[in-house]
């Protein structure tokens, strides 16, 4: 029926059609494989949550996803802060804030514009919470001397009384009683 040569060619064509069969089912295998790796994205949730921590999902979950993922909100959590439809990204932080944060932050953005355009507040800088900026207004304080009052509550803990503020190089006796009236503690 075939001669010799026509065998040889035949055999040739369903070598390399074997050969190219197996390689692409090898080829796809591995692509598939890779896929599935490629395919999760790892986010930390924290903030008002049951379960803060890193989460593993799947590639194109959103912000709600990882929420739930971390236990649901606490009744604590003002979720209407977040785009809970938005996509997440590989390596990105959800920080689901507090109700009590949002009305926290709107009270200091309040106290910020009142003093911005001059309305006076009475109230005295808090030294063991105040910037470099607030600590800056207060008479006789520059922001060098600013800058050690803030090194000094970092390395040694907050101050506890008016005399403690003499331990920061450059506080003697007369500037603190020029102090006294404008802070608090």
């Amino acid at each position: 029926m075939f001669d010799k040569k026509e065998r040889i060619i035949i055999i040739i064509f369903v070598c390399i059609v074997a050969f190219f069969t197996v390689f692409n089912l090898f080829g796809k295998e591995q692509k598939i494989s890779e896929e599935n790796v490629d395919s999760f994205i790892v986010v930390h949730v924290a903030g008002e949550v049951k379960i803060p921590g890193v989460y593993k999902l799947q590639d194109g979950a959103r912000v709600v996803d990882a929420i739930n993922m971390a236990g649901g909100p606490l009744p604590s959590a003002d979720l209407d802060k977040l785009n809970l439809a938005d996509y997440l990204k590989d390596g990105s932080k959800i920080n689901v804030p507090s109700k009590e944060q949002y009305l926290n932050s709107i009270s200091s953005t309040n106290e910020e514009l009142k003093t911005s355009v001059g309305v006076p507040t009475n109230d005295k800088i808090n030294i063991n919470t105040a910037s470099k900026e607030q600590l800056e207004t207060l008479p006789g304080i520059g922001p060098i001397l600013a800058q050690r009052i803030i090194d000094y509550r970092n390395e040694h803990g907050l101050f506890t009384s008016y005399d403690d503020l003499l331990n920061v190089k450059g506080i003697g006796d007369k500037k603190l009683e020029k102090l006294k009236d404008k802070i608090t503690w």
